[in-house]
């Protein structure tokens, strides 16, 4: 790749202000945090006017691109091209930094180029902020040098990964599919959770198993001597992203870790109260988790593949009703005292064998998915160093 070396504030405009002249009944798209993927992509947008969203949230235009300025989102791959986007007029939260491309310079270049490894690596270097919230700065993007083609190598490159990520994109349908088809099981065998038509008998949530809130005694939780072991430890965020099956971490707690908190066994459902409510997923190993996730267990055999896809038709419900102080939740309180219609040992039976066969083929495509991601990381990496 014949290419030269320039900083990117000579090649984008980083963080552009919203022009004065916008009506206030300009429709926008708004992009919370969590519109953005952990594959770039924007997964979903909210419908908003200029004047709902004009002060207090970042201000960014069709085909901008964003970057998270926040750990651990800067970490996790938080970008997005916002090429897709329904209106030319976009806002989204204020832990984005935006980038706009000049003329000479391909939008989707740069996102996949800043997306990439290497430069999220250079990033981390370059954080603010206290270990436990470090923020990536303008100054610092402003000063990162990128290698720059003639903007028909960009062009050209880009293309190449688009191809690559679209592969990637079908393998995350295939699995939505799967996921959504876990439903209509349940509806299929159950009926509507909440009237209940089929009349199953009426329980608590709180009488059909054990419901009890994970642990994290320490103070700070952060406190480096609790983390890096080989205890893993599974975060919210772990629950949110487990398409109902727990089968990987990221972090671990060192022996100390462990000792002020809980294993939990592998089977053991775990249900987040806090940040993604009611989220769920089950554990396939063993693993500590904190108090922001409440583990649920039963000794009736399908109780809690049951729970697991009854908890996803009333996660908005759990979500609207959560108590809010500095973020909503739901306690074990709440949790204990969900009205729950249990069905038959028989078909609680013929629920888990279904999920089980269901979770084999779950199985097969997050690994396809997986293979595509290896391969899509490939590309990029020999993209960015002159291989491609």
């Amino acid at each position: 790749m014949n290419a030269s070396v320039a900083r990117l504030e000579d090649v984008c405009e980083i963080n552009p202000r919203a022009p004065k002249n916008i009506s206030d009944e300009t429709p926008v798209s708004f992009l919370p945090m969590s519109a953005v993927s952990e594959d770039g992509y924007v997964a979903f947008e909210e419908a908003r006017t200029y004047g709902d969203v004009k002060k207090g949230y970042t201000y960014f235009e069709r085909g901008d691109v964003l970057v998270a300025k926040i750990t651990p989102c800067f970490e996790n791959g938080k970008a997005a091209s916002t090429s897709a986007i329904q209106n030319k007029i976009g806002f989204g939260s204020t832990e984005f930094h935006v980038l706009r491309a000049s003329p000479d310079v391909d939008p989707k270049y740069v996102f996949y180029l800043l997306w990439s490894d290497r430069f999220r690596t250079i990033g981390e270097k370059g954080m603010t902020g206290s270990a436990g919230q470090k923020r990536v700065p303008a100054d610092l993007l402003k000063r990162l040098e990128i290698p720059l083609p003639p903007l028909s190598e960009q062009k050209r490159i880009a293309a190449i990964l688009d191809k690559a990520d679209r592969l990637r994109q079908k393998r995350r349908q295939a699995i939505a599919l799967l996921d959504s088809l876990t439903q209509s099981i349940f509806l299929e065998m159950f009926g509507d959770p909440v009237s209940n038509p089929k009349g199953w008998q009426w329980s608590k949530l709180g009488e059909i198993g054990n419901l009890d809130r994970g642990v994290s005694k320490h103070r700070p939780r952060n406190d480096p001597r609790l983390l890096g072991g080989a205890h893993p430890l599974i975060q919210t965020g772990d629950v949110s992203n487990s398409s109902g099956y727990i089968r990987a971490f990221r972090s671990t707690y060192s022996d100390l870790g462990l000792f002020q908190s809980k294993m939990w066994p592998a089977g053991t459902l775990c249900i987040t109260i806090a940040a993604n409510i009611a989220s769920t997923g089950i554990l396939t190993f063993p693993a500590c988790f904190p108090d922001s996730v409440v583990g649920f267990s039963s000794s009736t055999p399908g109780v809690s593949q049951y729970v697991r896809v009854w908890m996803s038709f009333l996660k908005k419900t759990l979500e609207t009703i959560a108590p809010a102080v500095a973020q909503k939740n739901i306690n074990l309180a709440i949790l204990r005292e969900l009205d729950i219609p249990l069905p038959s040992a028989e078909s609680l039976r013929k629920f888990n064998l279904a999920m089980d066969q269901l979770a084999i083929e779950q199985e097969k495509s997050r690994l396809q998915k997986q293979n595509s991601g290896v391969l899509f990381a490939s590309l990029q990496h020999r993209a960015f160093s002159g291989q491609l």
